[in-house]
């Protein structure tokens, strides 16, 4: 066990110790669930950066707040890390706190009530949150509006559509916040860095055994990691895919499998190392609890490293060894596959195992399948890590309903017949938070009713073809799955997507239909994952003691201004690079040319998450998931994941109850067969995030356990912030312009950083790239590089 003792800490608060044992009382008298297996943990970390005391009258929804608020949420509503803002707006809430007059605007509200406090700066920060999470609505919009050329979509109804999928799952939050806020086991580690952040900000602290304070810890690590990550992003790109396999490839009776293993960028990374925060930070690794973050990393070694490679060679989904293979498509050819081999790519490939775009398959007219079309390709081949993505989806699912059932079902039905004040009385900070007025029931109710008819309307008359009923079986999915995929994501920081399943369910009932798939993932994906969203964010304000009106209401609002600007903007950058007039990357010559920035926009400006995002529709929608992974499919046997998954949570349950006393309680089977990640994603970040959970939840923890309590998160949170800031400078200075600045070529800056590709294509990219003048139809070595289609 990566458990720490409260009894073995030095100077543990006796009211702790009190507290603790009243919950673990409570706990005891509803039976054995986990809470009591690992409460001091879940407490050292809360002490470590939450404060036991409050000011209930300090301002908290300030004229200072929303200023700042919807200044920083509409600048960084174009997908900006939200610590930038926290930090500019520290200074400017203090300025306006000096400058703004102590007047009283019509006996409701003042224009300065007093220091800018802690409270307000928590509000700024959820109000940028919130603007800077693109509403994945957009994902739907621009795959019909643009890839599918339904260019009648109206932008007033692409406007509701978002503000509807955006909304959708706030009358769930509602329910919820009693089962997955009050409890103090509810953790919510993705918060922890945020609260050390502001509390760095706002609270000075004294501490005469480490005298550097933590906002100085905090400047320090920012600058540091700001300078550092000029060469992972510029300077040395080497860095960010350390690739250990391939620089010994050449010397290998078998190179070419030696270099798709180890590629992280076409393979699955085996001993890829990355060493740029940026993508180390994808998984939160010092926020995130030790124990969920080994849990997730060996589920994640598993499906990469041993299930994709072994079925990979002996082709268990029918033609997975000759993927990628073709020479057109090769590395002397269209590079569409570099290594010759596609093991880990979102691209679909054809019998031939050529690629081809989803849209070939659809009816740009009716969106819907193009039946002579897709009998002359089928069938259709995805990448081993592709399948074996969506093989962990269907046995993450439904391993999450019986893991939540067997060790929390006991205390979710004791909080679903206690009343709400009555809930968590000894818990401290849930007692605190008793001090401020709830949001009622009937204002959830209210928006969960309002949401439902304006996503019938926009559905039914706005051009998303999802019938009526369909946008209610969306939220009834969404209802099911909150709870228990909330309750992973509050004890471990991850989150399961129910994208995967809805458009599985979605396509069963309505197959060929590409429109109705898409929009069917929207809804019912956003209406949990709002849901859970604005339940972190009220987590956020219990820790902060923030009312809970006041979060809601910015919450609320945030999310409709993020959708407004997320839409327009997203339409004017895509409009802004026009149509492309080469028409071979259409199946068809006559149909409409298609938008640059899907083909050869550039360096910076890509639509992979759309091109993604279009790709699932067409398998799920266009194809159909009875066609794609039905009786006869390469992929049929991904179907027994459902049944794997609702049985492997039952042996670490029962094992737990033969052992109490072991690490049985540890075992998480959801975290274990999750897989986070989009196919065609830089798998180089195995490893490194592991190592530094290591470092500084064990090894610091236990050693140097007064650094780790007063360092640990604050240095999370600058690392995030300075990477942040340092991505911001280099895609605005370098990638923005018309011919983007390269750092010139040396050893450590290479077009393939990993130097997985055959040494010729490199030095031909190389060549492409760094010597506008280069004409390759004149080289010998390069002639026919990227020519094939």
């Amino acid at each position: 066990s990566f458990e720490s003792s409260t009894a073995e800490l030095p100077n543990v608060d006796p009211e702790v110790a009190a507290e603790k044992a009243e919950i673990e009382k409570e706990i005891a008298e509803l039976g054995d669930v986990p809470e009591a297996a690992y409460l001091d943990e879940i407490y050292d970390i809360i002490d470590a950066v939450v404060p036991r005391t409050d000011d209930p009258t300090l301002p908290a929804l300030t004229i200072r707040a929303w200023v700042l608020g919807i200044f920083f949420g509409f600048l960084y509503a174009l997908t900006v890390s939200p610590f930038i803002a926290v930090l500019l707006s520290y200074p400017l809430g203090h300025s306006l706190a000096r400058i703004l007059p102590k007047v009283s605007v019509f006996g409701l509200f003042s224009l300065n009530p007093g220091p800018f406090n802690v409270k307000e700066h928590a509000l700024v920060y959820v109000f940028t949150s919130a603007c800077t999470t693109p509403a994945y609505a957009l994902y739907n919009i621009i795959g019909q509006r643009y890839q599918l050329y339904e260019e009648n979509l109206s932008v007033a109804a692409c406007v509701f559509f978002g503000i509807t999928t955006q909304c959708f799952g706030y009358g769930l939050a509602g329910v919820c916040r009693r089962f997955l806020v009050r409890p103090a086991a509810m953790l919510w580690p993705s918060n922890l860095s945020t609260i050390a952040l502001l509390n760095s900000l706002n609270n000075p602290d004294v501490d005469p055994t480490l005298p550097m304070t933590r906002l100085r810890f905090f400047f320090y690590v920012v600058i540091s990691i700001f300078v550092y990550e000029w060469f992972p992003q510029y300077i040395a790109p080497i860095l960010t895919a350390v690739s250990l396999l391939c620089y010994g490839a050449a010397s290998s009776s078998n190179p070419d499998v030696l270099r798709v293993l180890g590629s992280a960028t076409q393979g699955v990374g085996f001993l890829s190392f990355s060493f740029d925060w940026s993508a180390i930070a994808y998984w939160n690794p010092i926020t995130t609890p030790l124990w969920a973050i080994i849990n997730q990393f060996v589920g994640l070694w598993f499906f990469a490293w041993v299930l994709t490679p072994i079925f990979w060679v002996k082709n268990m989904y029918g033609k997975d060894f000759e993927l990628g293979a073709l020479p057109s498509e090769g590395p002397n050819g269209s590079g569409d596959f570099p290594l010759g081999h596609a093991m880990n790519t979102p691209k679909l490939l054809n019998k031939n195992g050529s690629f081809v775009k989803s849209l070939w398959f659809v009816d740009t007219n009716t969106l819907t399948l193009k039946e002579e079309y897709y009998q002359d390709q089928h069938p259709i081949y995805i990448s081993t890590w592709f399948a074996n993505i969506y093989l962990a989806s269907f046995i993450t699912f439904s391993a999450c309903l019986v893991h939540v059932g067997l060790w929390y079902g006991k205390d979710v039905w004791h909080r679903f017949r206690t009343a709400m004040s009555e809930l968590d009385k000894h818990d401290l900070h849930a007692k605190l938070m008793d001090a401020y007025p709830d949001v009622p029931d009937w204002w959830y109710i209210i928006l969960l009713i309002a949401t439902l008819i304006m996503g019938i309307g926009v559905c039914q008359w706005g051009g998303f073809q999802l019938p009526w009923w369909g946008v209610l079986l969306g939220f009834a999915l969404a209802a099911i799955s909150i709870l228990p995929i909330g309750t992973i994501q509050a004890i471990s920081g991850q989150q399961i997507g129910l994208n995967v399943i809805s458009e599985f369910l979605i396509g069963l009932i309505l197959p060929g239909r590409i429109g109705a798939v898409m929009a069917f993932k929207t809804f019912s994906y956003m209406a949990m994952y709002q849901g859970l969203f604005l339940v972190q964010d009220l987590k956020l304000g219990h820790y902060m003691k923030v009312p809970p009106r006041a979060m809601f209401a910015v919450q609320l609002f945030s999310t409709i201004l993020a959708v407004v600007v997320n839409i327009f903007t997203s339409f004017i950058i895509y409009e802004s690079f026009g149509r492309t007039e080469d028409h071979i990357i259409a199946a068809d010559p006559t149909s409409p040319l298609v938008w640059k920035i899907q083909v050869d926009a550039p360096v910076g400006w890509t639509a992979n998450g759309y091109n993604v995002f279009l790709n699932a529709g067409a398998i799920w929608g266009a194809i159909g998931p009875a066609r794609f992974f039905g009786p006869g499919s390469p992929y049929s046997s991904t179907l027994y994941g459902f049944l794997i998954g609702a049985v492997l949570p039952v042996f670490p349950y029962l094992l737990h109850k033969w052992q109490p006393h072991s690490f049985w309680h540890l075992v998480n089977v959801p975290l274990i067969t999750i897989i986070s990640l989009d196919p065609g994603t830089t798998l180089s970040m195995l490893i490194t995030p592991l190592l530094v959970a290591f470092g500084v939840n064990y090894f610091v923890k236990k050693y140097h356990h007064a650094w780790w309590k007063k360092y640990a998160y604050v240095m999370s949170a600058a690392l995030d912030g300075g990477t942040a800031i340092a991505l911001t400078v280099t895609f605005l200075a370098f990638s923005t312009r018309a011919n983007p600045m390269y750092f010139p070529k040396w050893a450590l800056n290479r077009n393939d950083v990993e130097l997985c590709a055959p040494a010729y294509y490199n030095d031909c990219n190389d060549k492409y790239k760094y010597n506008p003048d280069f004409n390759q139809t004149t080289d010998p070595q390069c002639q026919y590089f990227g020519l094939a289609s």
